[in-house]
């Protein structure tokens, strides 16, 4: 008798779903808010807004591409049906990177919330040292144990929405005075246009799950109709509590000479379970559609029956994650740094994603699209031609503004 082969179920429902959507996103907070407000100061609220107002554009071109593709591998995917399998790999192998990122951050941060619920404080190197143990452990689990958070997706979502609307309600009870917001901040000095350019490319890390939430159509039941509506309902919820979660923490402290949200709480802003840890499981989905279609190693792309991905990807994601990490450590400021180096890849992913839409309503019109970016103009989908060149916009000045964009992105394409 044939051994049967594990594959990927289509098993995520609806309310599973955006618990998983809302999650990805929403947990970005806990890492993101310091980092911007570090260079937005009083304008961070309006910042998150902009750029949260943009990722609904982006998330348009992202729920038309998967609910026609069905595929896991996200815009890697998307973008090598429309192109090429060169063009495909190089968009997939930039959001490798930033998942990557995203668990080095996560990790990093791990032990300064740890440290801040027992009222004490962890410095360098050990926050380091503590974080590769993190990503070390949790590569272990993973190795060892089929995880299955997303029977809890939900439950963890309503708690994390909880908790952050008890913050934003009693911080904006206790706490918010628009005098607050507004001292010692004027447009163009305190912040500078440079400081303002230079926030805009670093907020898109407040905004990290939607390539995650791209990667589980293979796994959504009737993605067609589950994945825009679960995106589009997770992404306004978590704009508005972003905004929110700024207007209290600027109150907190105000922004008048710099704010410590940017200083002395940059590791912490919010006291809270940082969930972002997860993207062990999407980057593992991510390499396997890469390794399915060729472009990494064929063992990338085997699933597991123990541990579902690859248990190849699983390794190479802690190391190469523990190396980002390690590696930085001796930088002046490895957080910026990395934060610079994610908005690199993610721009340039979403660039793609939203050409891709367009070509493809050219070259594949016949294709079935459950779900169409509106506003279209005989084929083109307006909100696509704007993400994209809003997108792109962005990107340049990443380029030009961050020294981790410029110069350790195209460094990692070329490896």
């Amino acid at each position: 008798m044939a051994r049967k082969l594990p594959r990927l179920e289509r098993v995520l429902d609806a309310p599973t779903l955006f618990g998983i959507a809302y999650g990805e996103i929403a947990s970005s907070i806990y890492f993101a808010l310091g980092i911007i407000a570090f260079h937005a100061l009083g304008f961070t609220p309006l910042v998150l807004l902009v750029v949260g107002a943009l990722f609904l554009i982006v998330s348009l071109s992202y729920a038309e591409g998967t609910a026609a593709i069905r595929e896991t591998g996200g815009a890697a995917t998307l973008v090598r049906i429309a192109y090429n399998d060169l063009v495909g790999f190089v968009t997939g192998w930039a959001l490798f990177l930033d998942y990557l990122i995203v668990i080095a951050l996560s990790a990093l941060f791990v032990p300064h919330y740890v440290a801040g619920a027992f009222f004490t404080r962890i410095h360098r190197p050990w926050d380091v040292v503590a974080g590769c143990g993190v990503i070390a452990g949790i590569a272990v689990v993973r190795l060892l144990h089929r995880t299955r958070l997303h029977r809890w997706a939900l439950i963890v979502a309503m708690v994390d929405l909880a908790t952050q609307l008890l913050i934003i309600a009693l911080g904006l009870a206790l706490l918010f005075s628009p005098h607050a917001l507004t001292r010692g901040t004027s447009l163009g000095h305190s912040p500078s246009w440079h400081d303002i350019a230079f926030a805009l490319p670093l907020a898109m890390l407040a905004y990290t799950g939607l390539e995650t939430i791209a990667n589980l159509a293979e796994e959504t039941r009737r993605p067609g109709r589950t994945l825009p509506r679960s995106l589009f309902g997770s992404i306004g919820l978590v704009v508005v509590l972003y905004v929110g979660i700024a207007v209290v923490g600027l109150s907190a402290f105000p922004p008048q000479h710099g704010t410590e949200l940017g200083s002395t709480w940059l590791r912490s802003p919010l006291l809270g379970v940082v969930t972002r840890i997860r993207d062990h499981v999407p980057d593992g989905r991510l390499a396997y559609s890469l390794g399915e279609h060729g472009q990494l190693p064929r063992k990338f792309g085997w699933l597991s029956k123990r541990t579902l991905v690859s248990p190849q990807s699983i390794i190479a994601a802690a190391a190469i994650s523990i190396v980002i990490l390690a590696g930085t450590a001796g930088l002046k400021h490895p957080v910026f740094f990395l934060a610079s180096l994610f908005s690199f890849g993610v721009l340039l992913a979403f660039t793609a994603t939203q050409l891709a839409v367009i070509k493809l309503r050219f070259t594949e019109p016949e294709r079935r699209r459950p779900y169409r970016v509106p506003f279209t103009v005989g084929r083109i989908p307006v909100p696509s031609i704007v993400g994209a060149l809003l997108t792109f916009t962005i990107w340049i000045i990443a380029l030009s503004t961050h020294v981790g964009a410029r110069y350790a992105g195209p460094a990692w394409l070329a490896v």
